[in-house]
């Protein structure tokens, strides 16, 4: 039995290996079938290839040269990167620092290794420092003045130069800083701050110092005039002091520049002597001249010419003041006190309320003379006075005829006036400043023309029986006259005259009322 089953197996084995070999000859001999016909592809593709190998031939080798050239450029470009990188390295390395590079100072020190805010808060204290330094205190006398860096204005900018030398090898690329860096080894950088102040300011500053620390000199004065003693009183003369503000300025400003802190600078002061001291003052200030007049007429016109010497009396006349005889005295009126009485009015003597006062102002007008002041204006009467010379008078009238002349001194004059009831004088003296050397003047006064009256003037009215004649004027001759002043030493010696002033007092014909 089990040799039975062996047979069994081996038959059935037997046919599958046969079928096996069928299957395995028949796939052999496709194969073959088919290796055949790929050679005949294969010879037909070759065949086609040659020929396309030998149609292309021309362009092979350039295409195979260019890419050996790429494959070179690749090489090349590796080892470059790699050279490259190698060098990044070492330029990385050279810029990692934390503080300043070498060979960087600052106004000659050198910050090399120091951080940027050590060496900021270092040049921030060095800066107070100087800023501290810059001031001066002025001693003058009791006075003292400090000038200080504000006032001065006084600036650094020692931050923007830190910032600048922190910059050089910090700021930028790698590459950049690696330059700068290398740059630094063979020339280094040196950084200065500027600092200062402004020299204008402290010009402004001294020379309006100057100015308040000077102290003019007082000459001596006049204080006033005492009318019963007829004598002055005065101011004692003070010496004065003055800073020169060029001097001034260029103290300071050497303190400033030169000195190794706060510097205490005592100003000098020159003294300035005064023009005129009390002593010489004295000396010169009295009556400068006087005038006197006769009066003459009835007890009203004295009456007026009183009034008004007592309204002048006293009248004091400042330094470049001009006086006015109309605008002093005031309108002549009843209500101010004044009477009636005889006065030129239009060539004719007549009743006229204040009649009398131009022999005031006439002797005013002497005393003027005689004391040198200017005139500023004067006219003579229509007609000669007899109380002075022709060409001595002085006529007014309210409000267009005045008198005036003005104080060119530099001291007030006083007008002392009054009249003399014994002797029926008009008296009036200015006091002032005396000519000096006992230089004196006098007025004289001389007539060059005289000019026969004209024809007789008849002057009609209704207050006469018709036909009635009635003599009002007599006649009287015209003259023309020049005045003099004249200048004497004190012994009475002639120094120099000078034409004064020129008068003319016109002639006129009688004159008649003659009834209508």
């Amino acid at each position: 039995m089990p040799e039975v089953k062996r047979k069994t197996r081996g038959a059935a084995g037997d046919e599958a290996a046969a079928f096996a070999a069928y299957e395995k000859k028949k796939k052999a001999a496709a194969k073959k079938k088919t290796t055949a016909k790929k050679s005949t592809a294969a010879k037909k593709s070759g065949s086609k290839r040659r020929k396309k190998k030998q149609q292309a031939a021309w362009w092979t080798w350039p295409a195979m040269i260019f890419m050996l050239l790429i494959l070179a450029g690749l090489g090349a470009a590796a080892v470059r990167e790699k050279v490259n990188y190698e060098q990044f390295v070492v330029m990385r390395e050279t810029v990692d620092h934390e503080g300043f590079y070498d060979n960087i100072t600052i106004d000659g020190v050198n910050v090399a290794g120091r951080s940027y805010n050590d060496v900021l808060s270092s040049l921030a204290a060095h800066e107070q420092s100087l800023r501290d330094n810059v001031s001066v205190t002025l001693v003058c006398g009791d006075q003292t003045r400090t000038i200080t860096a504000d006032e001065l204005d006084y600036h650094s900018n020692y931050e923007d130069v830190v910032r600048q030398a922190w910059q050089v090898g910090h700021e930028g690329t790698v590459a950049q800083r690696y330059q700068a860096i290398r740059q630094l080894q063979s020339t280094g950088a040196n950084y200065t701050v500027d600092r200062g102040w402004d020299a204008s300011l402290l010009r402004a500053i001294t020379d309006t110092l100057a100015e308040e620390l000077t102290v003019a000199a007082q000459d001596a004065s006049v204080t006033g005039f005492d009318l019963s003693t007829l004598s002055f009183s005065f101011s004692r003369e003070q010496v004065g002091e003055y800073v020169d503000p060029e001097q001034l300025y260029n103290t300071v400003y050497t303190a400033l520049v030169t000195g190794s802190g706060a510097q205490t600078v005592v100003v000098s002061r020159q003294e300035i002597a005064p023009k005129v001291t009390l002593s010489e003052l004295q000396s010169r200030m009295g009556m400068m001249a006087e005038a006197k007049t006769t009066a003459s007429g009835n007890r009203n016109r004295r009456s007026n010419i009183k009034l008004a010497l007592s309204t002048l009396n006293g009248v004091c006349i400042q330094p470049g003041e001009v006086f006015s005889f109309n605008g002093t005295v005031g309108e002549r009126t009843e209500a101010a006190g004044y009477k009636s009485a005889g006065a030129f009015v239009d060539g004719l003597v007549s009743e006229e309320v204040g009649g009398g006062i131009c022999q005031v102002s006439t002797t005013l007008f002497n005393a003027v003379a005689k004391s040198d002041l200017e005139v500023i204006a004067r006219s003579p009467h229509s007609r000669p006075v007899g109380y002075v010379d022709k060409g001595k008078d002085a006529a007014v009238s309210w409000p267009n005829q005045d008198f005036k002349f003005m104080n060119d001194t530099d001291y007030p004059v006083y007008i002392v006036a009054r009249y003399d009831d014994d002797e029926n004088r008009v008296y009036i003296a200015l006091y002032g400043l005396q000519l000096e050397d006992g230089v004196y003047i006098t007025i004289e006064a001389e007539t060059f023309k005289t000019y026969e009256p004209g024809d007789p003037v008849y002057i009609y009215t209704k207050d006469l029986p018709t036909g009635q004649k009635k003599l009002i004027e007599e006649a009287r001759e015209g003259y023309y006259a020049e005045s003099y002043k004249i200048y004497h030493k004190a012994d009475g010696t002639e120094i120099s005259r000078e034409l004064y002033c020129r008068s003319t007092y016109a002639a006129s014909g009688a004159k008649y009322r003659v009834g209508q």
